[in-house]
């Protein structure tokens, strides 16, 4: 017995029914994995946000922790060794090399088109070059080249403890008067920096009767707030050094 079977197909609604439905697997494929793509790019600035903030303090941190003591250097340029300013901080740190005497230089801290920079100059013994390279600091030229610490910075403060404002009237006008000395002492072999300090201490008190010890700046508070943050980040840091 001959049996005939007509061949049937998919009609046009099984057709689009089945497209509909692939197009509706294909939109939420789609919208999960686009929704991974941007919460990985998120997070991934959020990481690169955070290592260059670990970097930046440690970088500070460093630096308030090799500032030089006014008080054992009397003839640094006036008088100080930490400058702060709207949006900028500049200080004097201590250098020291393998065989070679302590030197100082600037480091200089600011905002430049909404990046925090961080910019060092040469190490120097002479305290003439050290104020030239502190005005080069104030009035930087604009092919100085500075290293970009931190990313998309809203705003940053630096604040001095026990007060920032207080800082100019620590050394009076005529506090350094006298012999002025034209390089940096070094120190010998086996004297530690704070052995140092305190040999010249009496010294130091004779020669600036005008210092005032407990309005130095020994603190540095930085508040810093990235774009897109509504909070401040805060960090404080000791100043001292030889």
């Amino acid at each position: 017995m001959h049996c005939n079977r007509k061949l049937r197909g998919f009609t046009l609604i099984e057709l689009l029914v089945a497209i509909s439905i692939l197009a509706i697997v294909a939109v939420l494929g789609w919208r999960g994995l686009d929704s991974i793509v941007r919460s990985r790019v998120a997070l991934t600035s959020e990481l690169e946000q955070t290592r260059g903030l670990q970097l930046t303090f440690a970088q500070l941190q460093s630096d308030c922790a090799h500032n030089v003591n006014p008080l054992n250097y009397p003839n640094l340029p006036e008088g100080r060794s930490v400058w702060i300013e709207p949006q900028r901080f500049i200080l004097v740190r201590n250098v020291y090399s393998d065989d070679q005497a302590p030197a100082m230089q600037i480091v200089t801290y600011r905002i430049l088109d909404s990046n925090l920079t961080r910019f060092e100059s040469i190490a120097t013994r002479d305290l003439a070059t050290l104020a030239q390279l502190l005005q080069q600091a104030r009035n930087p030229p604009d092919r100085q080249v500075e290293i970009v610490m931190q990313k998309e910075v809203r705003s940053i403060d630096f604040s001095g403890y026990p007060d920032s404002s207080l800082s100019g009237s620590v050394l009076s006008s005529n506090a350094a008067a006298g012999s002025v000395a034209t390089t940096l002492p070094a120190i010998t072999a086996g004297q530690t920096a704070s052995g140092a300090a305190a040999g010249n201490a009496s010294s130091t008190s004779q020669a600036l009767p005008n210092i005032d010890l407990t309005r130095l700046t020994t603190g540095l508070q930085v508040s810093l707030q990235l774009k897109n943050h509504e909070h401040n980040m805060l960090k404080i840091f000791i100043l001292g050094g030889a």
